[in-house]
């Protein structure tokens, strides 16, 4: 999911900044994720997250080209696993999900524009970006969104709540406006540093586990 990941403050010129995040359940490491994004002016232009094993073994990968938009960013989630590819395509100002097995035809939807009647449409790594030059607007009211979900070529709107200050960090809960959604995913939360770091998440993982199901993790994130 949601997936929301990434941060450091606001830098001039281009800069490629890296960082890695250990994803646990249940106080087990199930994951490692290899952060690395390109920054111009402060604003993402580009990202790559690897996701790896504990042992090391690459099992996933997600790249993002933000110039059409820093919210619904182009992207595509490679599952090494399975070999299956989901994500979002920009074609001629229009974007569009896609979902891609193994052996199979590729599968699309369109996004109408204005299918979200008004909310932040957020598509993969989207919402971090978005907020982490913006978490004080955030952190005044309540902020409608709607993520997207290539993997489904379904869409579902969320309520992104400030929750105060937790141990000197900005935290916020985001949680799913649909009753059945709340069932698999009850709420995420984030928490960031003043800088607009991401130092911490819990909920719904973005990448599945090892028999293709949910997983809800807690990711500690570390910058060098």
């Amino acid at each position: 999911m949601i997936m929301l990941l990434f941060a450091l403050s606001t830098y001039a010129a281009d800069v490629t900044l890296t960082h890695k995040g250990i994803a646990t359940k249940d106080g087990k490491v199930v994951y490692i994720e290899q952060h690395e994004a390109l920054f111009r002016d402060g604003e993402v232009v580009t990202s790559k997250t690897t996701y790896t094993a504990p042992d090391g073994k690459p099992e996933a990968t997600l790249t993002s080209d933000f110039k059409n938009s820093i919210t619904n960013a182009d992207h595509e989630f490679h599952d090494l696993r399975d070999n299956r590819h989901y994500g979002v395509r920009w074609t001629n100002g229009k974007a569009v999900m896609w979902d891609k097995e193994e052996g199979e035809k590729e599968r699309t939807e369109k996004i109408d524009k204005d299918f979200a009647d008004g909310k932040l449409v957020i598509g993969g790594q989207g919402l971090h970006y978005y907020m982490r030059t913006r978490l004080a607007e955030f952190a005044k009211k309540d902020t409608a969104i709607a993520i997207l979900i290539p993997g489904k070529l379904d869409w579902y709107s969320f309520l992104v709540t400030p929750a105060g200050e937790d141990k000197g960090l900005k935290k916020f809960v985001i949680k799913a406006q649909s009753a059945f959604l709340r069932l698999f995913a009850p709420q995420l939360e984030v928490w960031y540093a003043d800088d607009g770091k991401l130092m911490r998440y819990r909920g719904l993982s973005n990448l599945p586990d090892a028999k293709g199901g949910n997983q809800q993790v807690e990711i500690k994130y570390e910058y060098p």
